[in-house]
């Protein structure tokens, strides 16, 4: 049993509180923690509540209301063990779905054993779609926070990886028999606390995740050694998982990922799964055209209505006699407007003060008397603008002021962490 402390910690959340007697009544008033924001002292009383080293022995039921209370007030770590309670059921009914939020906000709270569950699950497939890419992302994240300075496609980030959990980095250090046995047995160990054990529910006891496990690696505890028969069922498991993948579909796909991930770089075939930009911008520009073209014909009938209207004495709805006004109003609605449906906010905005600028060069120009294109000023301002609303939305949408982009085989979106 660890020196006891005598009272909880406050320096690090690895420190641990084993004998009663650390935990003073204070420390074991869950409200008054929550109450003061002690985060260190709700974590020390959850894992007091897990090793059973409080009066009453242990309790999952409050050591998960400790972990809720801690997280609550922003713990990462304590986040992520309230994740594993409904990742693997038990103390709450098994909810993938609320497990996954949690292991966002815990790895977006920079938890890396989170990061690395989350590879895990696009890996694998796990309720989200099997996505290598998504799954390269949180990996590389996890990579980044864990400090792994080896070169990424080299033996030793890999085996870095696999350390952390990771189950592509696992897959491709067995494939290649870069470990096995003892070291084998515990990197399966690893990875199933990291999610890995979701695809073996139907399998033995022995292949079952182990959710105190995980809990320890929340905390950030060394995992012990194993004994020798626990070592035996480590290695039996290994060879009934080495069988299971010889012959699961969606696990020979995540070999294959491994395999395209240990590539050199300059190996690597970087393809593109969708339209280019420039074709997505084309595309964008032409519904631009079809808007425009809607708008001017909506605006035309709408100006002659309105005058109709005008000549039989009855005013417009707020605008009384102006039917002038009508056109750009119905142009604005109708052709410019619908063009936030394919373009980007700020895309529309950049193209408007484009289109402003070139309508006051219009409306300047016809006033000189040089460049006199139409005999009504306004019409003159509204065409030059239109033009210029136009050109800038079709210069903008082929640099990517479009909503929709294409997909980089080879280099996804990077997502916070």
């Amino acid at each position: 049993m660890p020196e006891a402390n005598a009272s909880p910690a406050r320096g690090s959340d690895h420190e641990t509180a084993d004998g009663a007697e650390t935990l003073s009544a204070d420390a074991l008033d869950l409200d008054a923690l929550r109450m003061r924001g002690d985060v260190d002292g709700l974590l020390v009383l959850a894992r007091a509540y897990r090793s059973g080293s409080v009066p009453g022995g242990r309790d999952m039921q409050r050591c998960l209301d400790a972990y809720r209370a801690a997280a609550e007030l922003g713990s990462a770590d304590a986040e992520y063990a309230v994740a594993l309670f409904s990742m693997s059921g038990g103390i709450v009914a098994q909810d993938l779905k609320e497990g996954t939020t949690r292991l966002r906000v815990a790895a977006e709270r920079g938890s890396v054993p989170a990061k690395v569950y989350l590879g895990n699950l696009y890996e694998l497939g796990i309720h989200y779609k099997a996505d290598p890419e998504k799954a390269d992302v949180w990996y590389r994240n996890a990579a980044r926070g864990a400090l792994v300075e080896a070169e990424p496609g080299s033996e030793e980030h890999t085996r870095a990886l696999a350390a952390l959990g990771c189950v592509r980095y696992l897959l491709a250090l067995v494939e290649s028999g870069a470990v096995s046995g003892d070291d084998e047995a515990r990197l399966l160990q690893r990875a199933r606390a990291h999610g890995y054990g979701l695809r073996m529910r139907d399998e033995s006891a022995t292949d079952r995740p182990t959710f105190l496990d995980s809990l320890e690696k929340a905390d950030g505890r060394a995992v012990a050694s194993a004994s020798t028969s626990t070592t035996e069922s480590g290695d039996a498991a290994a060879r009934r998982e080495r069988q299971r993948r010889a012959t699961t579909p969606d696990t020979k796909a995540a070999r294959a990922a491994a395999t395209e991930a240990a590539r050199p770089r300059n190996e690597a075939p970087a393809k593109d799964s969708g339209p280019s930009r420039a074709a997505i911008g084309l595309g964008a520009f032409g519904y631009a055209l079809l808007f425009a073209v809607a708008g001017l014909g909506a605006a035309y009938a709408s100006t002659l209505g309105a005058r109709e209207l005008a000549l039989h004495g009855r005013p417009l709805p707020g605008l009384g006699e102006r039917t002038d006004a009508v056109f750009p109003i119905v142009l604005g609605l109708v052709g410019v407007l619908p063009t936030w449906l394919v373009y980007r906010l700020g895309t529309v905005i950049k193209a408007l003060v484009v289109a402003a600028f070139l309508g006051g060069i219009g409306w300047v120009a016809w006033g000189t008397g040089q460049a006199e294109l139409h005999g009504l000023r306004p019409v003159q301002a509204l065409a030059f603008g239109l033009a210029g609303f136009l050109a800038a939305l079709l210069v903008l949408g082929l640099t990517g002021g479009t909503k929709r982009q294409p997909r980089q085989g080879q280099r996804p979106r990077r997502q916070r962490s």
